[in-house]
């Protein structure tokens, strides 16, 4: 059965005091991260961190690096449709692929979508959830669910089986309430780079025309 992780969201919303929860959340591209940004820097006390060592190009995993920098500095200077009552803050993980290939191994002709993505995430928000749990975060979250071509109700089980007494996973599904349109528009706005795929050699041949 789905679960509505938007709602869940909205109750976490609604039950927020005066205290702002301190947010980690990780961010797989400048794109996606916009239309969660509207939904969270109004409450919580956002860090950006950019953990993704499934992005093995160098040069892409910098490019895309750029352009988180970049939207935190819109964000902070004032320029975005949502000023935060606290400066965003970006924290960066080494770039580290071999980690993704060990991750994959084995599923490398599985299609996309399927179980070698559901390592990725796996590697990806253990990622986020050890720097949140060693930093005393509140919460840690994910932007992609933004995305049409994830997997919101898989990527949330993970993020709940990850987490703790210490650590609460955030349940989110971004791309409702037409989040991912959002982030199609807010990226047009403000001049972000859409990439075409979700950022493994794996990926690739997707479908050009829409970003992962």
């Amino acid at each position: 059965m789905n679960i509505n992780y938007d709602k869940q969201l909205e109750q976490i919303r609604s039950r927020i005091g005066t205290e702002r929860p301190q947010l980690l959340l990780h961010v797989c591209c400048a794109p996606c991260a916009t239309a969660c940004l509207l939904r969270l820097i109004d409450l919580f006390d956002v860090t950006l961190y950019y953990a993704n060592d499934n992005i093995t190009s160098p040069d892409e995993w910098t490019k895309r690096l750029g352009e988180v920098q970049k939207l935190v500095r819109i964000v902070n200077d004032g320029l975005f449709e949502m000023k935060p009552a606290v400066p965003v803050k970006l924290q960066t993980a080494e770039l580290r692929p071999q980690r993704f290939f060990e991750a994959a191994n084995g599923l490398e002709e599985e299609k996309e979508g399927g179980a070698r993505c559901a390592k990725c995430f796996e590697l990806r928000l253990a990622d986020a959830r050890d720097a949140a749990l060693a930093q005393g975060f509140d919460y840690f979250c994910t932007t992609l669910t933004v995305s049409p071509y994830k997997n919101s109700q898989l990527l949330n089980e993970i993020g709940l089986s990850l987490q703790t007494d210490a650590i609460r996973w955030l349940p989110a599904d971004f791309k409702k309430q037409n989040g991912y349109n959002e982030s199609v528009r807010l990226s047009n706005k403000y001049g972000l780079y859409r990439q075409h795929y979700c950022g493994c050699p794996f990926s690739i041949p997707c479908d050009k025309n829409s970003t992962k």
